[in-house]
């Protein structure tokens, strides 16, 4: 048997259970869990009417060792692999060759259409898994695999260029990212947060208060409030585009069509990115340009601890090990 963490009932926080260590299928692997990321979309499961499956087992990204191999599969048994949310896609529609394969319509997903990866022991597909070096440390490697990921994405989708002012909503796990990532990219960072010990993440930079209208080329919302979001599209100037990298099953906002229309301002979605935007980011960890915070707890303290994803008071990101 293994352990592992799962939603059973809506509403209700998740809970500490047991089942059969999971057997791989031809192309899949088994993988030991070593370390995972927990955050806002996680907490958003919590706030549903109804699951999207029973049980649903959190948890986007991982880091593991690989126990056990189905049939087909390449990666040697004991080798360490980063894990994405991205278990499948069709890999023949029009998004799937532009490499836009995250936004499938036939995409798998990790802790959404599969189990995720808040367990002992979890099951997922050869695609879905990154080498890694037997000494990469897995609490600090394993926040990289979606929101690391998704942070560079966002810098991507900015546009911006060296020296251009970049604004950033919320400096927890995903903002303390994308601040890392924008500054090795040569952008000129301004962070917001309401939190002192995150704004700290964020170095000198970092503001108590909400920015001023039009003060910014790009504006990155790393946080999911709806409140953020209708000031954001204030803050970016004419012409910028407003980004937005949280994502939760249980938030919904609306902005004034107006602001937007007669701004000029571009709405842009960040979920994961290219495979070569992964390669880039392990490349800029590599050299120490990012690395990622993290708040480490068990898999045994998740239930009693899981409200410090809706209460903060901890710096980066929250890493299950």
């Amino acid at each position: 048997m293994t352990a592992f963490v799962a939603f059973t009932h809506p509403r209700e926080a998740p809970s500490l259970l047991e089942r059969p260590v999971p057997v791989p299928a031809p192309g899949e692997l088994l993988i030991r869990v070593e370390a995972c990321g927990l955050g806002a979309a996680d907490f958003g499961f919590f706030q549903l009417d109804a699951l999207p499956r029973t049980p649903l087992i959190p948890g986007f990204e991982a880091v593991g060792i690989v126990e056990g191999v189905g049939g087909g599969v390449a990666i040697p048994l004991g080798a360490r692999v980063g894990l994405t949310p991205l278990a499948s896609t069709c890999g023949g529609c029009s998004l799937c060759e532009r490499g836009l394969e995250r936004w499938c319509p036939k995409a798998q997903l990790h802790a959404w259409h599969r189990d995720g990866f808040l367990a002992r022991h979890v099951v997922t597909t050869e695609r879905s898994v990154v080498r890694l070096d037997a000494a990469d440390e897995p609490s600090s490697w394993a926040p990289l695999f979606a929101t690391g990921w998704t942070a560079f994405g966002a810098v991507r989708a900015t546009e911006l260029g060296r020296g251009h002012r970049l604004g950033v909503i919320g400096v927890g796990g995903l903002g303390q990212l994308v601040v890392q990532v924008a500054r090795a990219q040569g952008l000129e960072v301004t962070a917001w947060d309401v939190d002192p010990e995150r704004r700290s993440l964020a170095g000198d930079s970092a503001s108590a208060q909400t920015f001023a209208a039009d003060s910014v080329d790009a504006l990155i919302v790393c946080t999911p409030s709806t409140q953020a979001i209708q000031q954001a599209v204030r803050a970016v100037r004419r012409g910028g585009a407003l980004v937005l990298a949280a994502a939760s099953p249980s938030v919904r906002f609306d902005l004034s069509l107006f602001d937007t229309v007669m701004r000029g301002v571009t709405l842009k979605p960040a979920f994961l990115g290219a495979r070569s935007e992964l390669d880039e980011l392990i490349s800029l960890v590599r050299t120490g340009a990012v690395k990622p915070v993290v708040t480490t707890i068990t898999l045994e303290d998740v239930r009693s601890k899981f409200w410090l994803l809706r209460d903060g008071g901890f710096p980066g990101r929250l890493v299950v090990t």
